[in-house]
Parts: C-alpha cells; sequence; structure tokens
C-alpha cells in the first residue's frame, strides 16, 4: 500500500503542487456534467435562462479566508521568531504538521483538497492574526480609539467573508446557473 501511494504518478488535470494549496492555486473539479453544461439553445434557456448553463461543484475554499491566511501565517511567523508568542507556534504548528509533509510526496499525483487536513490551523492562524489586528483592551482612550478602528476594519473583513461565501454558494453546491455566471467565478486562469 505505502509503495502505491508514495510512487503514484499519473497525470490529472486537477494535480496540483502542494506549494499552492494555501492560495487555492488549483482547485479540483469535482463534478461537471456535461448533459447540463454542454446545453445550448432552447434547453439551456429552459434549465438556466442563458444561451449555456454550467454546473459545477468545486473543491475550492473562499478564497478571501485563504489569501488573508496566507498572509496570516506570514504574520504569525514574524510574531513567533521576533516576540516568542507561544500562540503563533501553536497555530503555525498545525499548518506545518498538516502541509508540510506533503512536500516529500510532490512528486505524485496529490490534490489541492488534501489541505482538508490542515484547513482548522488555517482558520485558527487568520483568527490569531485578526486578534492582533484588534490588539489587547485598555483604559486608554487613545488606544479605546484605536482599538474601534480596528474593529471596524475586523468586522468589514468578516463582512467581505461573508459575501464571498455567499457569492461561491452556488459553485460549491452544484447550482445550474448561466455559464458567465459560473465564468465569473473563477478568478484565477488555473481554476478552470
Amino acid at each position: 500500500m505505502w509503495q502505491f501511494h508514495t510512487t503514484l504518478t499519473s497525470e490529472h488535470a486537477y494535480a496540483a503542487h502542494p506549494l499552492g494549496w494555501i492560495v487555492q492555486w488549483r482547485p479540483t473539479s469535482y463534478y461537471y456534467p456535461p448533459e447540463v453544461s454542454g446545453l445550448t439553445g432552447q434547453q439551456a434557456i429552459d434549465a438556466c435562462g442563458a444561451a449555456s448553463c454550467s454546473q459545477a461543484i468545486t473543491s475550492m475554499g473562499n478564497p478571501v479566508i485563504w489569501w488573508a491566511a496566507a498572509a496570516a501565517a506570514l504574520v504569525a511567523l514574524v510574531w513567533l521568531l521576533r516576540f516568542r508568542d507561544w500562540r503563533a507556534g501553536a497555530v503555525l504548528s498545525g499548518i506545518a504538521a498538516g502541509w508540510l509533509p506533503w512536500f516529500l510526496y510532490s512528486h505524485r499525483t496529490i490534490f489541492t483538497f488534501y489541505s482538508i487536513a490542515f484547513t482548522p490551523w488555517v482558520v485558527l492562524t487568520l483568527t490569531y492574526v485578526l486578534g492582533l489586528v484588534l490588539g489587547p483592551r485598555t483604559d486608554d482612550a487613545r488606544a479605546d480609539r484605536g482599538r474601534r478602528w480596528a474593529t471596524f476594519w475586523v468586522g468589514a473583513f468578516l463582512v467581505l467573508v461573508v459575501l464571498v461565501s455567499a457569492f461561491f454558494y452556488p459553485i460549491w453546491t452544484a447550482w445550474v446557473v448561466p455559464y458567465d455566471f459560473w465564468h465569473a467565478h473563477m478568478w484565477l486562469p488555473s481554476w478552470v
């Protein structure tokens, strides 16, 4: 079993190097049925109200969360090295334990969805850094004003996360949608 899984090197269109997992560089398309996604003409108009349709399930996380978390991991690393904050080390240890071993197997066929093993740690790292942005509560009026601004920006970020989640929901759950709607969700060429 070990031999098979460490030497599996068959080509696959959605194979993804682990380096790109943290930024969702090459998500896996789970479902894109030609009987719906290939509809044209009146059949497409009946199915999705457009000249062509798409129906997809893609293993792509919320890009705002993943992109911000990639930056947060760098901030946490700096915080660990500069301030020796054990909390930074704790959240980064989960990412390291779940992600770094895959680099030893990057020669084999692997996929972005394997990042599910360290996804909770990605979110915890982002949460840790958002906590740094907020800063501690104090009785200092000037610091309190800065914390209110930080709270505003963190809140705005969280609203953006929710909006982007709502935007991607049809692509995560196989809604039948117009092709142009589906294509508007493919922000990077590597996502198609």
